[in-house]
C-alpha cells in the first residue's frame, strides 16, 4: 500500500457558481454494482438511458436528501501537514449509515467517477493511505440554503441474496446490506478547495466514523489454516440471527462486486473447498487481488494485470439489521494459494529417472498474482497405478493445490522407497521460514487496568509519528499498559494497530517481538515475554554491544555508504544464519517456537550471540545503524520462493537503498559469495531467487511511499 500523494489539482473555477446538474449526474451514473452468492446475480443501482426512469430515480434521491439525516464536516484545518502535504480537521464520529455528509461548498463538484467523486474536488476513501475509494455520489444538498450553499455526499445503498432449496425449489430471500457507509464503517473525506471553489495550499481530510443501530463483531482475526485456506474467527454478537462474510471488490474499469461469501450461524468461517482437491484444482480464487497473475502475463505478456481493491469482512444481523463491517486485514493473506504453477516439468526427465527427476519445490499462484514456492511432498496413500504408469499427485505444503505426475513404472524400482525418499529431500530444500507479522486482539470486554505512564527510555525510540513514538517509548521501558486515553480523536494519527505494529518492528530495544497485545478502547494491554529485570539487562547488552562495534568499525570522515557497507561487512563477518531454530519452529506462527528459540528473531541474537534468522539480522543492524547515526528502518515482505523475510532501508543522501544482510551472508541458506550482492540497492535489483513483495505493516500506512527507493 502505497502514501498519499496529491493528484494534480485543476484550476478554480473562473468564478463560484451555484450550478449542479445532479439530474444529469444520475441519468449519466453507470456504476453497477453486482451482489452475487452462488449462480445468482442482482445488480442493485445502474444506468439507464430512459428519460422516465431517471426522472422516478431523481426524485426518489431528491426526497432522500430532504429527509434523512446528515452530518456536517469541518472545513478548516486543526493540524496542518499532520501526514506530510495534508491537513487534517477534527473526526466526526457516531454518524448513522445512511446518513448524508454535508460540506459547505459554493462550487459545482459534479460527479466524474462516481467511486471518487470529482478527482481534485472532493474524494472519499476508505484508508488512511487514500488509495481505496469509496462508492459516493455528491449532489446538492437541497436543505441548505442559497446564502449558505452545501454538497452533500450519499452512501449507494447495497443488498444481497440468498438462494436456499427447499422441496427441490429454489427460494430466494433478500437481505439489506444497507449502505457503503456499512461496508467502510471509516472513510477519509478529501477536499482540495475551500469553500468558496480556491484551492487549498494542501488538501483537508476529514476522519468520519459511523455507527450502525446493530453491534458489530468487537474481535476479529484472520490466519492462513496448515492447508492454506483462509481462516476467519470473530467475537458473537448479543442477538445476531447470523453473520455475514462479504467481500467488497473493485476494479478500474468499475466491473465492482459486493459478494457474500459465506453465511454462517457460527463465529467462525474457511475458505476451504467442501471436498478434498485429489486432481488439479484452484483454491481461494474468490479472493485474488489482480485480474492478471504474473505467471499467465509471462506467456501472454499483451496481457496487463490490473490490480484489485478488496476489502473482507464480517457483518452482524441482528432483526434483519445489519452492523457495520467488522474489517479482516489481508495483511498475511496474500499468500494465499491460487493455483499451480506448472512449470516445474520442463526439462524433467521423468521418464528415465522417476521421482527423482521432481524438483523439491512446488510453485504455485497466490491471491496477489504473485508466483511463489512452497516445498513439494506426495502421499504415499494417494499414489495409484494406470497401467505402465504411477499417478503421483504432487502436492504443494501448506496449500490444498495438486498435480498428478505421470511416472512409468519401468522408471520407479522401489515406489515406497522412491517416495520416501522424495519427501525428504524436499523437506531438506525447502525448510519452513522465519517471520510471522505482530498482531493486535480488540478487546471491549476487558477491564480497564491503570496504565501509568513510564519516563521515556534512555535508548533510541523510533516513530513515524506522535501515536507511534509514544507506544515505543512505553514498550522499551516495559510497560505492561499503555495509555492511549490523551490521543483520542487527534487528527492525522494511524489507527492504534498500525502504530503497534511500526512501534514493534522499528524498535530494536522494544524486544517486543514475542509479546500479544489488546485493546480495550483507550488501554493497550500487553502480555510480555520477558519480566522487566530481564527486558532491561538484554536492552542494556545490546546497547553496550552496539557502542562496542560502532566504535570499532566506525571512524570519523566516513561516508553514511562507508557507514552502512561496514556494519554490513561486520554482520556477515561476525554472524551466522540459525538453521536450528527455524527448524525446531514447526508452525508459521510466533506462539509456534519454543521459548529457548526466540533470541533467533531479536536483537540479541545476533548482535550479541552471533546467531539468528532474518527478523534478528534485521534488527541487529537497525541498532548498530542507530549508533551510527545512520536514518534507516525495518522492512518486512514476502520473498516469492515463499516464506515472511525481514530486510533494511538506508537514508543516503535524499534517497532510501535497501540493504538485506541475512542474504549478504555467505552462511546463510542463499550462499552468496561477496557479501555484498544486496547493499544499498534499489527495491527492483531483488530480482531472481531474492525477488520480494513488501507488507504493509512495518510503517504506519501513510508514510510508506517516502520509503520506497529511487
Amino acid at each position: 500500500m502505497s502514501a498519499p500523494h496529491p493528484p494534480g489539482w485543476p484550476a478554480p473555477p473562473p468564478a463560484p457558481q451555484r450550478r449542479f446538474p445532479w439530474l444529469a449526474v444520475l441519468g449519466s451514473l453507470s456504476l453497477v454494482i453486482v451482489l452475487v452468492v452462488g449462480l445468482t446475480v442482482v445488480l442493485v443501482l445502474g444506468g439507464d438511458d430512459e428519460k422516465e426512469e431517471r426522472e422516478s430515480r431523481s426524485e426518489a434521491l431528491r426526497e432522500r436528501l430532504l429527509e434523512d439525516s446528515r452530518a456536517e464536516l469541518p472545513t478548516t484545518a486543526e493540524v496542518e501537514s499532520a501526514v506530510p502535504g495534508y491537513d487534517y480537521s477534527t473526526a466526526v464520529s457516531g454518524v448513522g449509515t445512511h446518513a448524508d455528509l454535508s460540506i459547505a461548498a459554493t462550487y459545482d463538484a459534479d460527479a466524474e467517477d462516481p467511486w471518487r467523486g470529482d478527482p481534485g474536488k472532493i474524494e472519499v476513501y476508505a484508508d488512511a493511505a487514500l488509495t481505496k475509494p469509496v462508492p459516493i455520489t455528491i449532489l446538492p444538498d437541497l436543505t441548505s440554503s442559497d446564502d449558505d450553499p452545501h454538497l452533500a455526499i450519499t452512501p449507494l445503498r447495497v443488498q444481497r441474496t440468498h438462494i436456499t432449496r427447499r422441496d427441490g425449489e429454489a427460494k430466494g430471500t433478500l437481505a439489506d446490506l444497507g449502505t457503503f457507509w456499512n461496508l467502510n464503517p471509516h472513510v477519509y473525506v478529501v477536499q482540495y478547495l475551500t469553500p468558496d471553489g480556491t484551492k487549498r495550499p494542501r488538501p483537508l481530510v476529514r476522519q468520519v466514523d459511523f455507527v450502525a443501530e446493530t453491534t458489530a463483531p468487537a474481535q476479529v482475526t484472520s490466519t492462513v489454516t496448515p492447508d492454506g485456506d483462509a481462516l476467519l474467527q470473530w467475537t458473537r454478537v448479543e442477538g445476531a440471527s447470523e453473520y455475514l462474510v462479504v467481500l467488497e471488490q473493485r476494479r478500474a474499469d468499475l466491473d465492482d462486486t459486493v459478494q457474500v461469501l459465506g453465511r454462517t450461524t457460527e463465529a467462525t468461517w474457511s475458505s476451504a473447498a467442501t471436498k478434498k482437491c485429489l486432481h488439479s484444482c484452484t483454491q481461494n480464487e474468490v479472493l485474488k487481488l489482480t485480474t492478471v497473475d504474473g505467471s499467465t502475463q509471462a506467456s501472454l505478456p499483451q496481457l496487463v494485470p490490473e490490480r484489485v481493491d478488496a476489502r473482507l469482512g464480517v457483518v452482524a444481523v441482528v432483526d434483519r439489521t445489519p452492523s457495520v463491517m467488522a474489517p479482516i486485514d489481508f495483511n498475511g493473506l496474500e499468500t494465499l494459494p491460487v493455483r499451480s504453477d506448472r512449470t516445474w516439468d520442463q526439462g524433467a526427465d521423468i521418464v528415465n529417472r522417476g521421482l527423482a527427476a521432481l524438483p523439491s519445490r512446488f510453485l504455485f499462484v497466490s491471491i496477489d498474482g504473485s508466483t511463489r514456492a512452497t516445498g513439494a511432498s506426495v502421499d504415499r496413500a494417494e499414489v495409484t497405478r494406470d497401467g505402465t504408469d504411477w499417478v503421483v499427485p504432487l502436492r504443494g505444503r501448506g496449500t490444498r493445490l495438486v498435480d498428478p505426475v505421470r511416472i512409468p513404472v519401468a522408471a520407479v524400482d522401489d515406489i515406497d522407497a522412491a517416495v520416501a525418499t522424495f519427501n525428504e529431500r524436499a523437506r531438506r530444500d525447502y525448510p519452513l521460514a522465519g517471520l510471522d507479522e505482530a498482531g493486535i486482539v480488540i478487546r471491549a470486554d476487558l477491564p480497564k487496568k491503570p496504565a501509568p505512564e513510564l519516563p521515556p527510555p534512555d535508548y533510541p525510540v523510533f516513530g513515524s509519528n506522535e501515536l507511534t513514538t509514544f507506544i515505543a517509548e512505553q514498550l522499551i521501558a516495559g510497560a505492561t499498559a499503555i495509555d492511549l486515553s490523551a490521543f483520542a480523536d487527534q487528527p492525522g494519527l494511524p489507527d492504534v494497530q498500525d502504530a503497534l505494529s511500526e512501534a514493534v518492528y522499528q524498535n530494536p530495544y522494544a524486544l517486543a517481538y514475542f509479546d500479544t497485545f489488546s485493546f480495550d478502547g483507550t488501554v493497550i494491554q500487553v502480555e510480555a515475554a520477558y519480566s522487566v529485570t530481564e527486558l532491561q539487562s538484554r536492552q542494556k547488552r545490546i546497547a553496550d554491544r552496539a557502542a562496542e562495534v560502532v566504535k570499532s568499525q566506525i571512524s570519523s570522515g566516513m561516508s553514511v555508504s562507508d557507514k552502512v557497507a561496514a556494519i554490513n561487512r561486520y554482520l556477515v563477518d561476525n554472524a551466522d544464519y540459525d538453521h536450528a531454530a527455524i527448524d525446531a519452529s514447526p508452525g508459521k506462527y510466533r506462539s509456534d517456537t519454543p521459548a529457548s528459540f526466540r533470541y533467533a528473531w531479536e536483537t540479541d541474537g545476533i548482535l550479541v550471540s552471533g546467531t539468528g534468522v532474518c527478523m534478528s539480522y534485521a534488527y541487529a543492524f537497525q541498532a548498530l545503524a542507530e549508533e551510527a547515526g545512520i536514518e534507516s528502518v525495518v522492512v518486512s515482505g514476502e520473498l516469492a520462493d515463499g516464506g515472511g523475510h525481514a530486510w533494511n532501508k538506508v537514508k543516503v543522501g535524499d534517497s532510501w537503498r535497501a540493504v538485506d544482510v541475512t542474504w549478504n551472508d555467505p552462511r546463510g541458506p542463499w550462499n552468496p559469495q561477496s557479501g555484498t550482492k544486496y547493499l544499498l540497492i534499489r527495491d527492483a535489483q531483488f530480482t531472481g531467487d531474492a525477488l520480494r513483495t513488501e507488507r504493509d505493516t512495518w510503517m504506519s500506512d501513510a508514510y510508506l511511499g517516502q520509503y520506497a527507493t529511487r
